[in-house]
């Protein structure tokens, strides 16, 4: 009995020492965490004080700095030296974790952000798209192949009736295709002042020495017309003399008009002369002939014998033309008026760099195969230099991280002014 007694009380002397000891713990863990908290909220607090104190100091020194430059502002070394002792922010509080929010409300690496709130395939695919070109480029379609070849084989037909239509022709030797234009269109009154081919201005190269056939001085070979007095610059052993007539070479004298009929009479007179041979001289040529040294003179005289005339440039003139008329009609067909857009504005000088391109090397083989330099096709070279500058500078900018930087920007304020939208708040600016 009295065993049995014994056993029961040492149970019960068991289960209390048990749960005292489960309170004590239990006090014990809470005592701890209770410190814990205590020391973080004591080194949050020394942070604090650090912060606060480098934040008065460096107030004071930038107020010191400000005195400095309003008493002087021309001296900013006082200033500079009044910043010398700046502190600056104080650290992080170390308690928290670096990728926390909370660590002075701000995360210093924008990288910790993204490895904190996405994975690695994620975050590399973000910098993918945030590095994307900031347009695309458009692929080529079977018209736009077509369309540079029409325009390829039409300007290639213009060199080659270039080449043929010229003085000295490497193709038409015998003139047939010139005698066939000057039969047709070489048409115009006689007996005019500015066709005078008296001693030092005759000749089939008359009109690079005058001023009549220059179409940057046109209004003298009106005044020269409707006055019925030629005009001109003679040079005899280096020195230059202004000749005046009013008969030409055989003695018979110029019949005055009016302005309007002497206008109409040069209009008539120079389009006829335009495809007649030898053409007109480049304008400016007579400027140059009248005042330049020999050398100068001798070179526009040259360029002139050789077939470097108006009509030369004009006809690669107008390659480049019918070629960019062609690429606009054709670009406008399939975009309307989204093809003033980047991408459309990349595909137009892609195209015109392989028209101009192609052009340019059949224009350079020409020259090498004939061994002509006057051949060369300056209006399709300088088409040529200008799409594929113009090419590149479109490529530039579709890989520029300034423009890159722009693009991203402004879909992030898109974005965001659409959530704003949604929930009420304020939209970005």
């Amino acid at each position: 009995m009295i065993l049995h007694r014994y056993d029961e009380q040492l149970r019960d002397l068991t289960s209390l020492v048990d749960a005292h000891n489960d309170n004590a713990w239990a006090i014990a863990t809470a005592v701890s965490d209770e410190r814990l908290v205590l020391k973080q909220a004591r080194s949050r607090l020394a942070v604090v004080n650090t912060q606060h104190a480098a934040f008065s100091g460096d107030l004071s020194r930038l107020e010191a700095a400000i005195s400095a430059l309003e008493r002087d502002p021309h001296d900013a070394d006082i200033a500079m030296q009044a910043l010398s002792g700046w502190v600056g922010p104080a650290e992080e509080d170390p308690s928290v974790p670096a990728t926390s929010l909370a660590r002075t409300g701000v995360i210093r690496i924008h990288s910790d952000l993204l490895l904190a709130l996405l994975s690695e395939d994620e975050t590399a695919a973000l910098r993918k798209h945030l590095a994307r070109p900031t347009f695309e480029r458009l692929r080529w379609a079977t018209g736009d192949y077509l369309v540079c070849g029409a325009c390829a084989l039409l300007g290639l037909g213009l060199q080659i009736l270039n080449y043929a239509w010229r003085p000295n022709s490497p193709i038409d030797q015998d003139g047939g295709l010139r005698r066939w234009f000057d039969d047709r269109l070489h048409h115009h009154t006689l007996n005019s002042p500015i066709d005078y081919q008296g001693p030092g201005f005759g000749g089939g190269l008359h009109r690079v020495r005058t001023r009549g056939h220059d179409l940057a001085r046109f209004f003298e070979a009106v005044d020269q017309t409707a006055r019925g007095e030629f005009a001109g610059v003679r040079w005899s052993y280096g020195t230059a003399a202004e000749v005046i007539q009013a008969a030409n070479q055989y003695g018979t004298t110029y019949p005055p008009m009016s302005w309007l009929a002497a206008f109409v009479n040069v209009t008539v007179h120079l389009f006829g002369d335009f495809f007649s041979a030898h053409s007109l001289p480049l304008p400016l040529s007579s400027v140059v002939y009248e005042n330049a040294r020999r050398e100068l003179r001798k070179f526009v005289h040259d360029l002139y014998e050789n077939g470097f005339n108006l009509r030369h440039v004009s006809l690669g003139a107008l390659e480049v033309l019918l070629a960019h008329l062609a690429i606009e009609v054709w670009l406008w067909l399939q975009y309307g008026k989204s093809r003033h857009d980047d991408p459309v504005q990349m595909k137009r000088y892609e195209m015109r760099a392989a028209v101009m391109g192609f052009l340019s090397g059949a224009n350079i083989a020409g020259c090498a195969l004939f061994e002509n330099p006057f051949l060369l096709d300056i209006p399709v070279l300088i088409a040529a230099v200008d799409s594929a500058i113009r090419l590149l500078g479109l490529r530039a900018k579709s890989a520029s991280w300034v423009f890159k930087e722009i693009r991203n920007l402004d879909e992030l304020f898109s974005e965001w002014n659409s959530l704003a939208s949604l929930t009420g708040t304020t939209a970005a600016k």
